[in-house]
């Protein structure tokens, strides 16, 4: 995997940004004076930049370009480069930010300049799955954790048991016994492998049926529901440091009868009778796949990441995006109505004290999961355009982090 390039190299220092040895807000906690000047210059920077935003975001952007976003005139593309920047903004207030990537991204020589200025927090795609490892080992994963480290950031593992992106001698046809001590050798390896390099594991991953109960997958059947305490108790022994998440989509709100608050009462369920059992599960991934025409209330969101909370979990949003091709109106209406979604949830989330940061699944039109063949797309579901422009959604995540 090469991704050694120029555009690859370590901040300097004058443009490098603190990077926090706590994962949670501390409410009521008093910036430092380094902290408090660059909270400053990105809420100034942020401002000037955001009424430049606005001001080219009148005008319709040409059919012929197909942009989708404008451009920003220069002068203020380098200011945000320089102070405004998301990351900037997520560390003045002890948040991680972050951005899913995976090795193929890289062959975009725009990617990793933007990654590392605009992120602190970095979340392979791909690489650390367990089918990828068997196939592949642990060298593309080694590189993107390398990068991370060269550019301040932290890492978190995606993900360690999943129903799919198995090895093929992972099947329903294997004995029951063969599979556990599969599980049990690829998680002590995994995470032994990344001890004090990965901050995070997603252990588990969308365990929790869209219907009822857990999902039919080869461990449920063959293993129980026992697997999952098992895969956290696992990666708590090969790594004692690491936090551990329950990770999963379509289960970020509660409080109506919507199919997202049913799955969220699910996954509550399941992650209460870990905490009840004393299984070392430390946090909850709220995915965030949203349609912005049919997307839970903000406080319903926020009433959810409470109820984790109070079984002493912490709460991240791992994997957000917002999907805008089926909403009605001009493509800069559908924006707008996609900054908003982005600002209300994020906002919503920040007033509640458990939450720890945001990691969108990308960040650049030009790279989404949503567009590859088979899925959604086009769309239009991240932060920057094709042409890595921001968007107004970057105003809206801007905007929430200020607390403007």
């Amino acid at each position: 995997m090469e991704i050694s390039k120029d555009a690859l190299r370590p901040l300097n220092e004058a443009d490098s940004l603190t990077r926090h040895e706590t994962e949670s807000r501390v409410p009521g906690k008093r910036l430092s004076r380094r902290q408090y000047i660059k909270y400053a210059g990105a809420l100034v920077a942020g401002a000037a930049v955001g009424a430049a935003a606005t001001y080219y975001g009148l005008r319709e952007p040409s059919p012929a370009t197909q942009t989708v976003t404008q451009t920003v005139p220069a002068t203020f593309t380098e200011t945000l480069g320089c102070t405004a920047s998301l990351r900037a903004a997520a560390e003045a207030n002890g948040l991680l930010i972050g951005s899913e990537a995976d090795e193929t991204s890289f062959e975009d020589t725009r990617f990793a300049p933007v990654l590392a200025r605009e992120f602190n927090s970095l979340t392979p795609g791909w690489e650390m799955k367990w089918g990828q490892v068997d196939r592949r080992g642990y060298g593309p994963a080694d590189a993107l954790v390398k990068l991370a480290s060269d550019h301040q950031m932290k890492v978190r593992g995606h993900c360690l048991i999943w129903h799919t992106n198995l090895p093929a001698w992972v099947n329903s046809q294997m004995p029951a016994d063969e599979l556990r001590l599969a599980m049990q050798k690829h998680i002590r390896e995994e995470v032994a492998h990344y001890r004090g390099k990965v901050y995070a594991w997603d252990v588990v991953n969308e365990a929790v049926d869209d219907r009822e109960g857990l999902r039919k997958t080869v461990f449920l059947e063959k293993l129980g529901e026992g697997y999952i305490a098992e895969a956290f108790q696992l990666a708590h022994e090969s790594d004692p440091d690491a936090l551990l998440f329950y990770n999963d989509y379509d289960a970020e709100a509660a409080g109506s009868d919507r199919y997202w608050s049913r799955k969220s009462d699910r996954v509550y369920e399941l992650v209460r009778k870990l905490v009840a059992d004393g299984v070392p599960i430390h946090a909850v991934g709220l995915q965030m796949h949203l349609m912005a025409w049919d997307y839970p209330k903000p406080e319903d969101i926020a009433a959810n990441v409470r109820r984790l909370a109070a079984l002493g979990l912490k709460v991240a949003i791992t994997e957000m995006d917002v999907r805008i091709k089926d909403l009605p109106g001009s493509l800069l209406e559908r924006l707008g109505v996609q900054r908003r979604v982005y600002y209300d949830v994020i906002a919503a989330c920040l007033k509640e004290s458990a939450f720890m940061g945001i990691t969108f699944w990308g960040f650049t039109d030009a790279h989404s999961w949503i567009n590859e063949p088979g899925r959604w797309g086009p769309d239009y579901p991240l932060l920057f355009d094709e042409n890595y422009q921001p968007k107004p959604a970057y105003w809206g995540v801007m905007d929430a982090l200020l607390g403007r």
